[in-house]
């Protein structure tokens, strides 16, 4: 299948490639990265993907599966949303016994997808930008817990467009757990020389330093943690040849804190 993405949309190649040369490596098992790449007609070598970031973008996946594996076990009836879901197979990866399960991404997105993945009966796609906000009336009233899963999204989204995301959110479910990753404002302001972003022409729009700074975005939001990509569980996954780069970052507050995954609730 020949592939025409563009800007943002055109991102979403970058961990579909990382993670399948990952999981190659037996770092990061992700059989449907591997088959998807093969299935897809296009050059990833246009991408310039450097082989830190496939490591990073396959660790912070695993970061984000760790923590919705575990929500989803203690919370067997819940309902996930994967916003910005990409080509990730998440849901076929983490075999989740949730309620329902929807991944959203832009039409042209869910288009490719849907010759990769079949929908099932609990498992669903929405076409929709993310910031188009009507998509939310399509999704079903529930009175279960409800994860919501961004990952490699808010960095590619104004403020103003988060905040009203998650009180969006907040008026559909009432409360909800949230999982996501960010960038440091510095990050954010220098990832515009990352080579695979100037290569696909996608705009760094948010970073946020302090996570607490979250529960000011809408009313009811509880910040609860942070997931490093240098935490020990995680360095230990990694190739030899990177644990002691890592090790090393772990140690500078700039570094650990230049993309990290936060966890926040949101509820009366």
């Amino acid at each position: 299948m020949k592939i025409r993405l563009k800007n943002e949309m055109e991102t979403l190649l970058i961990p579909l490639y990382g993670k399948a040369r990952m999981s190659e490596l037996g770092i990061f098992r992700d059989p449907y990265a591997e088959a998807a790449i093969e299935k897809l007609d296009y050059d990833y070598s246009k991408l310039k993907i450097q082989s830190k970031t496939q490591v990073m973008l396959a660790m912070r996946a695993a970061i984000i599966d760790d923590f919705s594996r575990d929500f989803i076990g203690k919370n067997p009836n819940c309902l996930v949303l994967h916003l910005g879901c990409g080509l990730d197979a998440r849901f076929m990866r983490l075999e989740p016994h949730a309620r329902m399960w929807y991944d959203l991404d832009f039409p042209e997105v869910i288009d490719i997808k849907r010759h990769l993945y079949p929908e099932t009966e609990s498992y669903r796609y929405i076409t929709s930008s993310v910031t188009d906000l009507g998509w939310i009336d399509g999704i079903e009233a529930s009175d279960t817990e409800a994860l919501v899963i961004a990952e490699g999204l808010f960095m590619y989204l104004a403020e103003a467009e988060i905040k009203a995301l998650l009180d969006a959110l907040k008026l559909k479910f009432g409360s909800y757990t949230i999982i996501f990753d960010a960038y440091s404002k510095l990050t954010a302001k220098s990832a515009k020389n990352h080579p695979s972003l100037k290569r696909t022409g996608a705009t760094i729009q948010w970073g946020v330093n302090d996570p607490r700074e979250i529960e000011d975005y809408v009313k009811g939001a509880k910040y609860v943690k942070t997931l490093y990509l240098t935490d020990k569980n995680v360095i230990e996954r990694l190739p030899q040849g990177y644990r002691a780069m890592f090790r090393l970052a772990g140690l500078f507050k700039s570094a650990r804190e230049a993309h990290r995954v936060f966890v926040v609730t949101v509820g009366d």
